[in-house]
């Protein structure tokens, strides 16, 4: 049956069909051929994976995401970046990260900030001469950020997936994802360093305040989202409904750029959007009880603990283990599949919920940005008309940052738990 299973799985992706499909397909066919289940099963198995109450963040955090585009939040934020660090050398590559990382705090999907942000900064790097290689690699990296820092899309699914607090882990992305912002923006000053491209002129202290003005409403986005949660005022689900009304209001009443025809679109993109998180993760959950039923997940935890007792050794091979799924599979279909299987080893080794999980995020996030399948990277080279060819020498640098990122997360856990522990994720 397993052999069923994982053959038709890799027909189907090597067809290029949607990866919910690809889980679906192989469960009911291994299931049909070897087995005397009947096949509703497999509709009860999608059904009860998605009648969770946190996973109502998903649409809703998705929907503010779109709201912030269309209302304009996204191009104040931009505007405000630029203006803050655009005199830094690496000028509007750097803009691009700091957008990024803003709007990471509001959106909490790698393709909504990449899109928002890359739409507007990736011609203007271009037209600066930055090349289509920097401008592409920047992007899509940075748009990563995305489900780092929170609110993250991902981080629900997880929390939601191992019971590990969802609040701890939006807490727990906060410095891994100012580190990745950082680690880009020392790769971009290299860079514009040695083609001599020069920074932005200076923004007049005017200019900055006035788009610090104009962005407020924007920032305060943030605030409400990070301090509800913290301050145990609402819980993560909740701020995703209070993040999806506020943002309409700041487009609609105080920006006035969300117009009445703009909505309709919003609320089709976000639910098509939403239609894909959903049904790859009701596929993913009956593909993982296929492998839980055929013992799978024991037999890899006890193979792995088999190799070594070390668990930082054990911890690499997790990461590299994740990383070459991130290259072919969806954040949502790895947790779903992957994380119960890895869960109870990481347990046995005494690692923190939150360390494991932010470790675990952080390598969803390069998986967002490596091909084949990489969503950030897809976005990113769709607006500046790159192909992988023509950015691949640069872009692996950019890459080599993020996993350098990565191992300081896996190896020093108190970059994941120093603010989970000062806002009390920890007792």
């Amino acid at each position: 049956m397993i052999a069923t299973l994982f053959i038709t799985f890799v027909v189907l992706m090597l067809l290029e069909t949607p990866v919910s499909f690809c889980l679906l397909i192989s469960t009911v066919v291994s299931l049909f051929f070897f087995s005397d289940i009947d096949l509703i099963a497999v509709v009860v198995k999608m059904f009860r994976a998605t009648d969770n109450f946190s996973l109502i963040a998903v649409p809703f955090f998705i929907l503010a995401g779109g709201f912030m585009d269309g209302g304009g939040i996204s191009r104040r934020l931009v505007t405000l970046a630029s203006n803050i660090i655009g005199h830094i050398r690496g000028g509007l590559a750097n803009a691009s990260v700091v957008a990024a990382m803003f709007f990471a705090g509001l959106s909490g999907a790698a393709a909504a900030d990449t899109a928002a942000v890359g739409s507007l900064l990736i011609p203007a790097m271009k037209q600066k001469g930055y090349g289509k290689d920097i401008a592409t690699s920047v992007m899509a990296t940075a748009g990563s950020i995305g489900i780092v820092i929170p609110p993250s899309i991902p981080m629900i699914i997880l929390g939601v997936t191992a019971g590990i607090s969802i609040g701890g882990l939006f807490m727990g992305g906060v410095i891994p994802g100012i580190l990745i912002g950082t680690s880009l923006m020392l790769v971009n000053y290299v860079y514009t360093k040695i083609r001599k491209i020069d920074p932005e002129p200076r923004a007049p202290l005017k200019e900055t305040l006035k788009s610090f003005v104009d962005s407020f409403f924007a920032l305060f986005t943030v605030v409400i989202i990070v301090g509800g949660i913290t301050g145990g005022i609402f819980t993560a689900t909740e701020a995703s409904i209070i993040a999806a009304v506020y943002a309409f209001v700041v487009g609609f009443f105080v920006y006035k750029e969300l117009k009445p025809k703009d909505i309709l679109k919003i609320f089709t993109s976000s639910s098509i959007t939403t239609g894909v998180v959903v049904l790859t993760i009701a596929a993913a959950s009956s593909f993982g009880w296929v492998l839980a039923a055929e013992q799978i997940p024991s037999q890899i935890a006890n193979f792995l603990v088999s190799l070594t007792d070390n668990k930082w050794l054990l911890m690499l091979m997790i990461n590299v283990f994740f990383l070459v799924l991130g290259t072919f599979l969806d954040p949502s279909a790895i947790i779903i599949i992957v994380v119960p299987i890895i869960w109870p080893v990481v347990q046995k080794l005494g690692i923190h919920p939150i360390h494991f999980g932010v470790m675990t995020i952080v390598n969803m996030a390069i998986g967002q940005c490596t091909p084949p399948v990489g969503i950030a990277l897809f976005v990113a080279s769709g607006i500046s008309g790159a192909t992988l060819s023509e950015i691949l020498r640069t872009y692996t640098r950019y890459l080599a940052a993020m996993i350098l990122v990565l191992l300081l997360v896996t190896f020093i856990p108190a970059i994941s738990l120093t603010v989970p522990g000062l806002t009390g994720y920890l007792k």
